[in-house]
């Protein structure tokens, strides 16, 4: 199932309404100042406007498809940079934004096409911004995305041999030839990094001593050092000194400097950096990115470091908020004292900053504000607005690699959030009734560990504790952590002593677990699972239309992803349980990118037999996979029923049988005359 936003969603009335009546300038101006004043969606639909009202304006389509990317309509986007391009097709920045465009459109839209356009349109990206890295790793990425590693390698090729001194594109060469060792037998990929290093000493040979050496050089050197051979960060820092210092640079620093400017911050607000590190400095520094999501996430990145601050403000010289401690009673709201108001001001900015950019960290930052009681007004309205937006479905707000059904739950579980974020406020203003009517409301709605927990405080602090206690109980049996405090403070209340806490989840969990498997179990898919014809590790081809007749468990992994690893010795029972059952077969999947090499170690380090086939075709793209372990249940018929994603060692036998037995039981009904 493939979904695509359109128009319809972004266009504002007030402007669909009177466009006709205003100028194309008058448009482009408008849109202008909205854009300064932190005003996307408004200013996307009045660019929308000036394109319509003047069709050959490139910088209409420019900005509109700017503002469709940074929103994830990456479809629409990639619509409005192939007209700009047509209109204007030396645009260096516009051939990057739509590579870019085009990558993520096929991420989100699990739609391989796009991957296969980035190789068809790539030699022409490269010869008309041949300065813009960015084309190369998106292009790297989409041919490793559809197993066509050697054909983007013959496509790099063709565009060496016409510009044999280009260093951009030999730093692409290089990331290639890494890739494609990598993915061979033995130490090849070693053997490869070590030659590449080679390169790059007798290239900075060359270069240190010539102040005049050119910005594509001083790239090659940087980007070479930084992610072909980590343990040279010294040199991957002085030369990317040096290409930022450069005249001719461009934008060949920007990429390096933003990443080098996340890890340092990161590794700061983690404490693993020198305590003198300014992660304020850090943060303003990024907020300077021309990309508009650069520039948003670093707008979340100034309110984790302006939070740091006000934590640290009431914790002493403590590194991290963890330790600071709430209220005397874990119902109190706000839950935490007030801030001195040069501290409370800066964090109360800093999250409306989030909100206004409508990034997906909104929750976040209203949450830090009620958490110390800031502004709780303010809060309401922006959550009232959030929840308007998201029930308009607005864009900005939605993950937007969910399909389907996933989609529509996801919006809802955020209208439910800032529900409870209303309702919290409220509390805050003294509006208690109002506040309990939506807290009601959305645990009936939604029962789950956020809702039932936000309730249960609500009760404890309406003097109904053994409601709370219940309300607390059922949060923990739906997966909750870190209730425990809370439910026992209830208990307390109540008179009631600490043991009643396990008692009665105990009693209540069956129950819970039972209508969490009903629920997921009633979440069918129903799609025809895409054909596949490949051969495992022994040489064995497996092909889907031959399997059909069976219930088959297919399962997507990653030789660097921890929780398929930790899945494995769970999937060997399985395999052991079933493996008298004809029919009933498991196959696993490894993703392109997981070197045979690797996938051969761990799976002799883990004794496991299981099939592994090689994703060498762009599978995961065919079967929409965003995430890993991602595991398919196939019913007799060839169709796609359940999806699992993510690997929960509670109860997973227990839930991978009920699936099985669900299919098995539907086909046998369903035979039956």
């Amino acid at each position: 199932m493939r979904w695509h936003l359109t128009l319809t969603v972004v266009c504002l009335s007030v402007l669909a309404g009177c466009a006709d009546a205003r100028s194309h300038a008058e448009l482009m101006a408008d849109a202008a100042a909205d854009m300064d004043a932190i005003e996307f969606e408004r200013a996307m639909a009045r660019y929308d406007s000036a394109r319509a009202a003047a069709p050959d304006d490139a910088e209409a389509h420019r900005q509109y498809a700017t503002l469709a990317g940074y929103f994830d309509l990456r479809a629409e986007a990639v619509l409005a940079w192939e007209r700009a391009l047509d209109l204007d097709p030396d645009d260096s920045a516009a051939w990057e934004a739509y590579v870019a465009d085009l990558r993520w459109a096929g991420v989100y839209g699990t739609d391989r096409r796009y991957a296969e356009k980035i190789l068809r349109i790539v030699p022409e990206a490269l010869r008309r911004a041949p300065d813009r890295p960015v084309i190369y790793d998106e292009a790297q990425d989409a041919a490793e995305d559809l197993g066509q590693l050697e054909a983007y390698g013959a496509i790099l090729a063709e565009v060496q041999a016409m510009r044999p001194g280009d260093q951009i594109l030999r730093h692409a060469v290089d990331a290639l030839r890494v890739a494609r060792a990598e993915q061979e037998e033995g130490d090849r990929g070693l053997v490869v990094r070590d030659s590449i290093g080679a390169a790059l000493d007798a290239l900075a040979a060359e270069a240190e001593g010539d102040p005049a050496v050119a910005a594509p050089v001083l790239y090659r050197l940087a980007a070479g050092y930084d992610s072909h051979m980590p343990q040279r960060e010294d040199d991957a820092d002085r030369w990317l000194e040096r290409l930022e210092a450069a005249p001719d640079r461009g934008v060949l620093a920007d990429d390096l400097r933003y990443w080098d400017l996340t890890i340092d911050f990161e590794m700061a607000v983690r404490g693993y950096a020198d305590s003198t590190v300014d992660v304020s400095a850090l943060a303003a520094e990024g907020l300077k990115s021309r990309d508009l999501g650069r520039r948003s996430a670093w707008v979340i990145r100034n309110l984790t470091a302006v939070r740091e601050r006000a934590l640290a403000s009431l914790a002493g010289d403590a590194p991290s908020g963890r330790t600071v401690t709430g209220a005397v009673t874990v119902a109190a709201e706000p839950p935490h004292t007030g801030l001195d108001p040069d501290v409370a001001e800066p964090l109360f900015h800093a999250a409306m900053d989030v909100v206004r950019w409508q990034s997906r960290a909104q929750f976040s930052a209203l949450r830090s504000l009620l958490y110390f009681g800031i502004e709780p007004q303010a809060v309401l309205d922006a959550a009232i607005a959030i929840e308007d937006d998201l029930r308009a479905h607005s864009p900005g707000y939605l993950y937007p690699g969910l399909q389907g059904d996933e989609r529509e739950r996801s919006r809802r579980n955020a209208i439910n959030s800032a529900r409870i974020l209303q309702a919290r406020a409220l509390t805050q203003l003294g509006e208690i009734e109002a506040a309990g009517e939506r807290f009601v409301e959305v645990a009936n709605e939604s029962r789950g560990t956020r809702s039932l927990g936000e309730y249960g405080r609500h009760l404890l602090r309406t003097d109904r504790p053994e409601e709370a206690l219940d309300a607390f109980v059922e949060a923990m049996a739906f997966g909750g952590s870190g209730l425990e405090p809370l439910a026992e403070e209830a208990a307390a209340a109540a008179d009631l002593p600490p043991e009643t806490v396990d008692e009665r989840l105990a009693a209540r969990r069956p129950a819970v677990e039972e209508e969490m498997e009903r629920r997921e179990l009633g979440r069918r898919i129903g799609r025809e699972a895409p054909e596949f014809a490949i051969a495992d590790q022994n040489g064995v081809e497996w092909q889907r239309s031959d399997l059909e007749g069976k219930i088959v468990v297919l399962k997507f992994w990653a030789t660097w992803c921890g929780p398929c690893i930790e899945e494995f010795p769970h999937f060997v029972e399985l395999l052991k349980t079933y493996e008298d059952d004809e029919d009933v077969v498991f196959l696993t999947v490894a993703t392109a990118g997981s070197p045979r090499e690797e996938v051969a170690r761990q799976i002799e380090e883990g004794g496991f037999t299981f099939p592994v086939l090689f994703d060498e075709q762009g599978l995961a793209l065919d079967y929409e996979i965003l995430g890993y372990p991602t595991t398919f249940y196939l019913d007799r018929a060839g169709f796609i029923q359940f999806k699992r994603e993510g690997f929960y060692e509670s109860g997973y036998e227990e839930g991978v049988a009920r699936r099985i037995d669900t299919l098995r039981t539907e086909a046998d009904a369903s035979a039956s005359p």
